[in-house]
């Protein structure tokens, strides 16, 4: 799908986004591409987005968000058809196991913690050989204090920040130049949610994992040195663990042994392991 180079580049960009959402395309191929032409360093971007490698960015921030999960669901994929429809929900995946069903939606701060992990690559871990050694609790992301209406408004129109300023400031009645500074000041409370999948984001056997452990920092730690981007949670004081696993039988078996070997251990607790089969987004 990519050659070794063009990995190298496609996850020097990544990194860039996650930095600054709104890089342009010509600071990414004069700062990071192994390419001399610029329409070459569009394609590959292009061409990632479409074999979804690398997905992204968007921008989120601790805006309130509740969450639902359902067990023993008949059937998870109607249940999903028929609640994507109340205007309060952001996110559902129907799921085969416990849970079957969960559910993002505006409303309480349930959701203290979300991310979109920042892998490495080359990569320096592999699912199966995680370890969790260090202590320590995921910090709570901080509410956005001090925003008006129109800095919520510009954070809605602007979760794509690709979205121009102009487009933008059509839409809601003000000026490109209201819009820029008020995006430059919200991005301060925001994080950039980007990720980078080498093979392809469809390559992957996905798992969602909700468990306890003393290790959350410990956890996110190695996350961080495998070659792809998991998605983290937090609720309550239970981790919902998104997994993008490689697909040969072997290994998803080495991966999912390890966890039940970490639970025998007692690094973590109230395990629990479904299979994504269906997702809705209102984003």
């Amino acid at each position: 799908m990519f050659n070794s180079a063009q990995l190298e580049s496609l996850y020097s960009f990544m990194v860039a986004y996650a930095k600054n959402p709104r890089v342009s395309v010509r600071n990414l191929h004069r700062d990071y591409s192994h390419y001399k032409n610029r329409e070459a360093t569009r394609q590959l971007i292009s061409r990632a987005r479409k074999k979804r490698a690398i997905i992204g960015p968007h921008i989120l921030c601790n805006s309130g968000i509740d969450m639902e999960m359902h067990s023993d669901i008949d059937d998870p994929l109607l249940f999903l058809e028929q609640k994507k429809e109340e205007s309060e929900v952001t996110y559902i995946m129907a799921l085969i196991g416990d849970p079957s069903v969960i559910v993002f939606k505006k409303g309480a701060s349930i959701v203290t913690y979300s991310e979109a992990i920042i892998p490495t690559y080359p990569s320096q871990r592999t699912i199966d050989s995680i370890k969790l050694k260090e202590k320590g609790k995921l910090p709570v992301d901080r509410y956005p204090h001090g925003w008006d209406d129109l800095d919520w408004k510009v954070y809605h129109e602007m979760r794509d920040p690709a979205v121009s300023f102009v487009k933008c400031g059509k839409k809601l009645g003000v000026s490109w130049h209201t819009v820029k500074n008020r995006f430059e000041d919200i991005i301060k409370d925001c994080k950039s949610w980007i990720t980078f999948f080498p093979k392809g984001y469809d390559s992957y056997q996905q798992s969602v994992l909700l468990f306890k452990t003393e290790y959350e920092v410990g956890l996110r730690n190695e996350l961080q040195k495998m070659d792809r981007s998991s998605i983290l949670y937090k609720f309550g004081d239970t981790l919902m663990l998104q997994l993008f696993m490689d697909e040969t039988l072997f290994k998803l078996h080495q991966d999912y042994n390890l966890f039940y070997e970490l639970k025998r251990e007692g690094l973590i607790h109230d395990l629990r392991v479904s299979i994504p089969i269906a997702y809705y987004s209102s984003i």
